[in-house]
This record gives structure tokens, C-alpha cells and sequence, in this order.
């Protein structure tokens, strides 16, 4: 009898046993706990507003090298890459065949219209004598003077199509205006670096034949691009919603993909006024120009921008997180005494992270950041 009792106690206790189980709370796997809030205290300080995009980075300026002369590259004497200094040897140009012909033609239509001057004031100045002397009516006298003046013109003018056919340039015309008509020898022309700074592209090898800057429509061959890479700035396009916002002198921060370790500042030195619409966005260039001149910074590097668009101090901020809404209203929960209430707040205007009370909140007071609380799962 006994032992009937005890097997009887045994399948009690294992009853309620399950029976707590059924009943008792998640175990401690699936136990969410009831964390303190997560507070902080609202104080005053300064907040900046930003527009961000990417860019890319060239040099302020860069020169296009061409010939005054057609012809045939005779020499190059820099590599691309290579610094040069303003008034360097950079390449020889040798005279075209055809354009050797033009300025021989010329210069011998110099010479032709020296020998009818020369001849025109012999005459003027015979009849100038018999004038004197009685000999000659003043009509002949006149006309003498004439043919002198028109033989001057015409000598003017031939020593311009001359001095234009050599890209107006001053010291071949004087060396082609003493040159014998007799020599055969091909003309050679020297260009220059008009500033000192990098070759960035070399655009023709020696044996090619070039056309002249001034000849073409096209303004001639392109033989090499020159930039000072000290003076570097970023081209960006600015989106249309952001553009507004943008003006000439705002600080920029840039950080460059190529050198993360070294950021680098700068100033919005111009604004496109002409848009570029491409798929169906519109965009305005802006033009940064570079602080720090630094001997790293290479064309086309990526560069990443934050225009500092407006900076104020002394303002109330809170997280954006922080705000809720309700009704339309811009909401806060903030402690008072120890107890969570709620608060309506007027912001003034919205960052990317930051918010900035107008009214509602006072420095000092203590916000509740909102939490996510998972709600309890019931077992099936």
C-alpha cells in the first residue's frame, strides 16, 4: 500500500512539474531584458550644413604646345612626365617644302618691290631736278611722286604677307629679310615652353609631319600639354537640389581615395551657370581650387568633397534619431524627475545626422533615445 502511495506522489510531482513549465516565462535564451533607457543630456554647441559629392582632380590650368609652322617634327627634347622651366627647348619643327616655297615667293616679291622703290625715288628725285631747271611741267613732277608713294605701299604690303605667312613673328621675319634667295637650306623653327610646369601628354613623335596653329581652322596640331601640377583644383557636379546652396568661397573638405592618410582643404572658387542634363538630371560644375600645394596629387585622382554650405554656433542639437512624430508634430521623450514624458519641439532645420531645436527643449534637459523592444513570442 505504501508504495502504491509513493508512485502516486511520483506522477503529482511530475504533473505539476509540466504544468509550471507550460506556464513559466521564455527560458533565458529567449528572455528579452528590460534595459535602462538609453539617455543623454542636450547641450548647446555647432552644427554645420554640408553638400557632399565626389569629383575628380585636374590641374588650374593647362597649355596646349603648337607650331607657328607647318612642317615636319626634326627633334623632341622632354618625355612626358618631365618638369620643364618657361623659355625651355622642347622640340625643333623643320619647314614644310610648301610653306619654304610660300615665304621664298614672298620674300623675292620684297625684294621686287625694293628695286621698283628704289628705282620710283630715282625718278622722283631726276624730275624734281627738271622741275628746278624749267624743264618739265609740274603734272610730271606729280606723277613721279605718285608712282614713288605707290611703290612704298606695295612694299608694305608685301612685307606683311610675309611677316603674317611666318605667324607674325618677329625675329624670323628679321632673319628671312637678310636670308639669300640663293640658299636651300630648310628652315628649322624652335619651340619654347611659355611656362614653367609638367608635360602631361606628348602628342606626336619625331618624323611626323604637323600643321600649323594658325594656318588651320582647326588651329593645327596639338604637340604637347603643359600644366603646373602645384596649382591643382577639383571639378564636381553638383546635383540641382543642392546647388542653390553652394557659393563662391565656401570651405571644402576633400579626402582623396589615392591618400586617405592626408586630408586636404579647400575654397569653391567658381559656379557653372550653364547645367548639363544627363538622364534626365541636371548638374552645375563647381570648381574647387586646392590649399595645400602638394607634390602628391596627381590629375584624375578621385576626389571625395563636403562643401561646408552654413556653420552655426551656439545652437540646441540632438541626434536625429531622437525625434519621433505624432499627429504631424515633431516629438521628443525627455526625463523629468526620474519619469519619461513626451514633448513637442520645433525644429528649426535637419541635417544628414543632427537636428536643431528652435523651441521645446532647454540646455541641460534630458532626452531619451528611443529603443526597439521586441515583443514577447508565445509558444505553440
Amino acid at each position: 500500500m505504501k508504495r502504491w502511495i509513493i508512485v502516486l506522489l511520483l506522477l503529482a510531482a511530475i504533473g505539476l512539474g509540466g504544468l509550471a513549465w507550460v506556464f513559466s516565462p521564455l527560458s533565458d535564451t529567449a528572455h528579452v531584458s528590460q534595459d535602462a533607457p538609453q539617455v543623454m543630456t542636450v547641450t548647446k554647441g555647432s552644427i554645420e550644413t554640408r553638400v557632399s559629392e565626389t569629383g575628380t582632380l585636374q590641374p588650374s590650368n593647362i597649355v596646349e604646345i603648337k607650331s607657328q609652322f607647318s612642317g615636319e617634327i626634326s627633334q623632341l627634347f622632354t618625355p612626358a612626365g618631365e618638369q620643364v622651366e618657361a623659355g625651355q627647348l622642347l622640340a625643333v619643327i623643320r619647314q614644310e617644302p610648301k610653306e619654304a616655297r610660300q615665304v621664298a615667293q614672298l620674300r623675292a616679291a620684297i625684294q621686287e618691290e625694293q628695286i621698283n622703290v628704289d628705282t620710283a625715288r630715282r625718278e622722283r628725285v631726276r624730275m624734281e631736278s627738271l622741275f628746278d631747271k624749267g624743264y618739265i611741267a609740274r603734272k610730271e613732277l606729280e606723277s613721279a611722286e605718285q608712282e614713288h608713294r605707290r611703290t612704298l605701299v606695295r612694299l608694305e604690303l608685301a612685307e606683311r604677307q610675309l611677316l603674317l605667312a611666318l605667324g607674325s613673328n618677329q625675329v624670323l621675319y628679321q632673319r628671312h629679310l637678310t636670308k639669300q634667295l640663293s640658299s636651300n637650306r630648310q628652315e628649322e623653327f624652335q619651340i619654347h615652353s611659355p611656362a614653367a610646369g609638367t608635360i602631361l601628354e606628348l602628342l606626336v613623335q619625331p618624323g611626323e609631319i604637323i600643321t600649323s596653329g594658325t594656318a588651320t581652322v582647326g588651329g593645327g596640331t596639338v604637340l604637347m600639354r603643359i600644366a603646373d601640377l602645384r596649382h591643382m583644383v577639383v571639378k564636381a557636379q553638383i546635383n540641382e537640389i543642392s546647388i542653390a546652396r553652394v557659393k563662391v568661397g565656401q570651405q571644402v573638405n576633400i579626402r582623396l581615395d589615392a591618400l586617405l592618410q592626408q586630408p586636404f582643404h579647400g575654397t569653391v572658387l567658381n559656379i557653372s551657370t550653364q547645367g548639363v542634363k544627363t538622364d534626365n538630371i541636371v548638374t552645375y560644375e563647381v570648381t574647387i581650387a586646392i590649399t595645400e600645394p602638394s607634390s602628391a596629387l596627381r590629375p584624375m585622382l578621385t576626389a571625395n568633397i563636403d562643401i561646408v554650405t552654413d556653420k552655426l554656433d551656439d545652437v540646441l542639437t540632438i541626434p536625429l534619431e531622437s525625434l519621433q512624430t505624432e499627429r504631424g508634430d515633431d516629438i521628443v521623450e525627455i526625463l523629468v524627475n526620474g519619469t519619461s514624458t513626451k514633448r513637442k519641439v520645433h525644429v528649426a532645420f535637419r541635417t544628414e545626422t543632427q537636428a536643431v531645436i528652435a523651441e521645446g527643449l532647454a540646455d541641460g534637459d534630458t532626452i531619451v533615445m528611443p529603443s526597439f523592444k521586441p515583443r514577447s513570442s508565445s509558444r505553440r
